[in-house]
């Protein structure tokens, strides 16, 4: 019988553990000229010293200098004044610059309040008023935001605070810090930092290259008659001292979660030493492959979750382990139709495109995706469709210009209105919807849900329509009305009804026209 092997295993480089994205801001040094010293300027702009002794002069017989004030000066080329420029704020600049971002005591523990340091230059014209620090890790997001003082602004860093109710597990957290202004400009900085373990050692799973959108699972990637998954390896220490760990593991797949059934289950090896430094991390990267006939196949194919568990020993035969679910990416088709194409503006026509991606957005959260075929039915052949104001009228429209089949995908029509009884923005026919193109339930209508704006432009509200869309596609899937708040399938669903339960989850990839991406 078929069984999953190890394709292979690799050692990852290790970033710093506050900086430990390839996609994080660089920290820099920064000259506030309205105060640096000669030696400074000279240090970091790499001026010479008689240059930066000129600024010194300058400043004194001029507060408020700007860039241009230093042409002409000896010995000061071109060059020098740009790399000057992108080193420095001026006294007569009007932005604050975020240099660095950084654990105020060096490093972040699980589950324990911290705080992180937003180091900055301001001009003394322009200072910031408000920091703000939005949080992304596999939990769900949040922000957390804290005034500046003007004790900070002297000292040139402010700490934003976390509590214990904002404490964060093992694992890599992204920090995106801004700080605003008293005229309204805004300084960015992205800042990825590992929060180590209190207990003090972890092993911890993610994705490696291919993952599931939303949840962040690992995905099982198809690739002919096998699927092949691949995960990082992440060893936390939370300790002073280093920690030695064998090189082999066990894997295992599991169904149904650790302690349930049994997939399948193996053993590999990082080879050489593995020795994780103190308040550091260690991490390897291990792709599966699994062929046709197998346990991890069968389970992908079928449409089921998995739960993939790694075990690794230290020195001392203590063991550590770490799991993450696997499945596989979902995916359907929707040909978004404009019936009486004419009624759409530009403006309304690239909205409408937005609306969709907000729907693409609305799915993914929850590992099924779609592709969209843009179409149009022009008004002197959509008939009485251009308005649908009966249940009967938009099965009609179903009937007459559903399809013609392409790669199955559902047809949601937009309609200029929507006027049954005054209660409906959105219609479909069955729950679920039909895999095929005969009959009078094979779509979704809804109302482009326009506006007016201030201008006099016709508009369309994208959040409402993409979750209106959403909604409609929802039901075709098979999904019913629910009464949870914040569901997309509340009976009166409002833009901010975007959430999709596990079960939910469960029903749309059963649907005919859903497939494995």
């Amino acid at each position: 019988m078929p069984t999953t092997s190890i394709l292979g295993t690799k050692r990852l480089s290790q970033r710093p553990i506050n900086h430990f994205s390839a996609l994080d801001d660089e920290p820099a040094r920064v000259l506030l000229l309205a105060t640096a010293s000669a030696a400074t300027i000279s240090r970091i702009s790499g001026l010479s010293a008689r240059a930066a002794k000129q600024i010194i002069t300058l400043r004194s017989k001029r507060r408020d200098f700007t860039l241009m004030d230093l042409y002409g000066f000896q010995g000061v080329r071109l060059a020098d004044l740009e790399h000057l420029r992108r080193k420095s704020v001026f006294p007569t600049d009007e932005h604050v610059v975020i240099t660095s971002v950084a654990p105020a005591k060096r490093r972040i523990m699980s589950e324990k309040p911290f705080a992180l340091r937003i180091a900055f230059v301001s001009p003394k014209r322009t200072q910031p008023i408000l920091a703000c620090v939005r949080v992304e890790w596999v939990g769900a997001s949040f922000g957390v935001e804290q005034r500046v003082t003007a004790a900070n602004r002297r000292s040139g860093y402010v700490d934003v605070a976390f509590d214990k109710k904002r404490t964060l597990p093992t694992g890599p957290a992204i920090f995106r810090a801004s700080l605003f202004t008293e005229n309204g400009s805004q300084a960015r900085f992205r800042a990825t930092c590992v929060v180590l373990p209190s207990n003090p050692f972890s092993l911890a799973l993610s994705p490696n290259a291919n993952f599931v959108t939303g949840t962040f699972s690992a995905r099982g990637v198809r690739n002919g008659n096998a699927f092949e998954t691949a995960i990082s390896v992440t060893l936390n220490n939370g300790d002073g001292a280093s920690v030695s760990v064998q090189p082999q593991f066990t894997w295992k797949f599991w169904d149904g979660g650790v302690g349930g059934s049994l997939v399948e289950q193996g053993t590999g090896n990082f080879g050489g030493s593995i020795a994780v430094p103190p308040f550091g991390t260690w991490g390897g990267w291990i792709s599966f492959h699994s062929p046709q006939g197998s346990g991890a196949f069968n389970k992908y194919d079928g449409k089921e979750d998995m739960t993939i568990e790694i075990t690794m020993s230290r020195s001392n035969n203590s063991a550590v382990s770490g799991t993450i679910t696997c499945r596989t990416m979902f995916q359907f088709g929707v040909n978004v139709t404009q019936v009486a194409f004419e009624d759409f503006t530009g403006q309304e026509g690239v909205e409408l495109d937005a609306a969709a991606a907000v729907t693409r957005t609305i799915y993914e959260r929850h590992d099924v995706t779609f592709v969209t075929d843009e179409r149009g039915i022009q008004r002197a052949r959509a008939g009485p469709f251009e308005n649908i104001t009966s249940d009967s009228e938009a099965r009609d429209l179903w009937e007459q210009w559903s399809g013609p089949n392409t790669n199955d995908n559902i047809d949601a029509f937009v309609v200029n209105q929507l006027l049954i009884d005054g209660k409906y923005d959105g219609l479909d026919g069955d729950i679920p919807g039909p895999t095929s193109r005969d009959g009078r339930s094979s779509g979704t209508v809804q109302n482009k849900s326009g506006f007016v704006d201030s201008g006099g432009n016709r508009r369309l509200h994208v959040e409402y329509l993409g979750m209106l869309m959403g909604h409609e596609l929802g039901h075709y899937l098979g999904l019913s009305h629910v009464s949870n708040a914040g569901n997309l399938m509340l009976p009166d669903s409002g833009a901010t009804d975007t959430a999709l339960t596990y079960d939910q989850y469960r029903t749309i990839i059963r649907h005919g026209w859903v497939f494995i991406s």
